[in-house]
C-alpha cells in the first residue's frame, strides 16, 4: 500500500441544469472570467475532476458552451503564470490568444499561457465541449522549451503526426492517472512534457513564430522583479522604469488595469507581510520588524491597512497560528478562492 503522502490528490464537482454554471465557475473563477448564454444554462451539465501531484495538475472536464477570458486584471489578481496543454475531446475552441486568432476542433491540442490575455469561446454542435488539460508550472516549460512566447495560442491539429502523438499521450495519462501515485504522475508528466517539446520543435521552426515578448509578458516580467525586491527600500516606479528601460508613462499604462504601479507594490508587500505574520517560519520575528522590512514605516497605518484588507489585525492572524487553528489566507491569494486555484498554487513549489 502506498503511503498517503504519495497519493495523487483529487478534487471534483458535477451538476446539471442552472447550477452547472455555478459548478464550472467554482472551478475556474480564479483563473478565468466566465460567461454563458442564458438559454444554455437550463439543459447543460458540468463535470470537473482535477488531480494533483507535486509538479502537475491534470483536469478532465465537460461544461456548457462558455466564453473564457483572461485580461490584465485577472492575470494580476490570480498571480498564476502556468501553461496549459489542452486536448479538445469534443467541441471546438475559437477566439484570441493575445492578438492571435485561433481555431481548434475536436482532437486538436491547444497551448495556453496564463500570463497572457485570452478570449476563448468553447462550443459544440452536438453535446457539450470537453477536454483533458495538463497544467504545468512556468519553470518546467522554460526548462523544456527554448522560447515560451511562441506557445500561446499554438494549435497542433489532430491529423498531424505531432497532434496524434501528443493526443495519444494525454489520453493515456487521463486513462491511468487515478491509479498512479504522485511520483508516478510526476514521472509520466515529465516524460510527456519532454516528448511534446521534441515533437513540436519542427512545427515552431517551420511556422517561424515570433519570439518578441508581448506587453503583457513585460507586465509578468516586472511583476516577478517586484516579488523578488519587496524588501528593497529603492523599489518604486522610478527604479523599475530605469531597470527595464521604460518611461514612467509606459510603466503607469502597463499597471493601470491593476490600480497603478504604487498600489500594486503596496498590495504585494501587504500580501507578503500577511504570509510572514501568519507563518511558523517567521513566528520568532516581531510584527513591527516584518512590516518595516517590507517598507511600511508607520506601524499604526500598517495595522489599519492590514485589518481593512484581511478583516483581522496582524496580532489576530498570528494568534490563529499560535492557537493551532486553521491559518487564515489573504483574500487576494489564489488559494483562498477555489480548491482548484489552490491546487495550481501548489505545483512547482520546492
Amino acid at each position: 500500500m502506498q503511503p498517503a503522502e504519495n497519493k495523487v490528490d483529487r478534487w471534483g464537482a458535477s451538476s446539471a441544469g442552472p447550477e452547472s454554471l455555478a459548478v464550472f465557475r467554482q472551478m475556474a473563477a480564479s483563473v478565468f472570467d466566465i460567461s454563458v448564454e442564458h438559454e444554455e444554462m437550463e439543459s447543460c451539465e458540468s463535470n470537473f475532476i482535477a488531480l494533483l501531484s507535486k509538479q502537475f495538475v491534470l483536469t478532465k472536464a465537460s461544461y456548457p458552451h462558455v466564453r473564457l477570458r483572461r485580461f490584465p486584471e485577472i492575470i494580476a489578481r490570480s498571480r498564476l503564470d502556468h501553461f496549459v496543454i489542452r486536448l479538445l475531446i469534443s467541441g471546438s475552441a475559437a477566439g484570441l490568444a493575445g492578438y492571435q486568432t485561433i481555431e481548434a476542433a475536436a482532437g486538436d491540442v491547444l497551448f495556453i499561457d496564463l500570463s497572457q490575455t485570452l478570449d476563448l469561446q468553447l462550443s459544440a454542435k452536438f453535446g457539450q465541449p470537453s477536454d483533458v488539460s495538463l497544467w504545468i508550472p512556468r519553470a518546467r516549460v522554460l526548462a523544456a522549451f527554448s522560447e515560451e512566447n511562441a506557445l500561446h495560442g499554438l494549435v497542433i491539429e489532430a491529423a498531424s503526426p505531432a497532434g496524434a502523438i501528443i493526443g495519444a499521450n494525454l489520453k493515456s495519462l487521463n486513462e491511468h492517472i487515478e491509479n498512479m501515485t504522485g511520483d508516478e504522475m510526476d514521472a509520466f508528466g515529465s516524460g510527456v512534457l519532454e516528448l511534446i517539446a521534441r515533437v513540436i520543435a519542427p512545427t515552431l521552426k517551420k511556422t517561424g513564430l515570433s519570439s518578441a515578448p508581448s506587453q503583457l509578458a513585460s507586465f509578468v516580467t516586472i511583476r516577478r522583479y517586484i516579488d523578488r525586491n519587496l524588501t528593497s527600500s529603492d523599489l518604486d516606479a522610478a527604479t523599475i522604469a530605469k531597470s527595464f528601460g521604460l518611461s514612467r508613462a509606459s510603466l503607469y499604462r502597463l499597471f493601470e488595469p491593476v490600480g497603478g504601479i504604487a498600489s500594486y507594490i503596496r498590495k504585494t508587500r501587504l500580501d507578503r507581510a500577511f504570509q510572514e505574520v501568519a507563518s511558523i517560519e517567521y513566528s520568532n520575528r516581531r510584527i513591527g520588524q516584518i512590516a518595516f522590512s517590507l517598507g511600511f514605516k508607520n506601524i499604526s497605518a500598517f495595522n489599519r491597512l492590514f485589518h481593512k484588507v484581511y478583516g483581522l489585525s496582524p496580532r489576530e492572524a498570528r494568534k490563529q497560528l499560535t492557537d493551532g487553528s486553521s491559518r487564515a489566507i489573504p483574500a487576494s491569494t489564489p488559494s483562498s478562492e477555489t480548491p482548484f486555484a489552490d491546487m495550481l498554487a501548489q505545483i512547482g513549489l520546492p
